[in-house]
């Protein structure tokens, strides 16, 4: 059975895994760079974004090797 939650990051997950500070995904959001229910979606006071949309903003996952 796959995970439905796979490939999802809370934007603290995903802020420190790229070194970046969480404003710069809320800016990326607000400027339209990252789309609303497509790449990233709000719960409560919680952002969550896929791990596609950070590879294709920000480069790949840091630490992942390529095959």
């Amino acid at each position: 059975m796959n995970n439905p939650f796979e490939g999802l990051l809370s934007f603290k997950e995903a802020t420190d895994l790229w070194g970046l500070n969480e404003s710069t995904l809320r800016k990326a959001v607000t400027y339209g760079k990252l789309k609303e229910n497509i790449d990233v979606k709000k719960f409560g006071k919680q952002w969550i974004i896929t791990q596609e949309a950070m590879e294709r903003e920000y480069g790949p996952m840091p630490g992942e090797d390529k095959k």
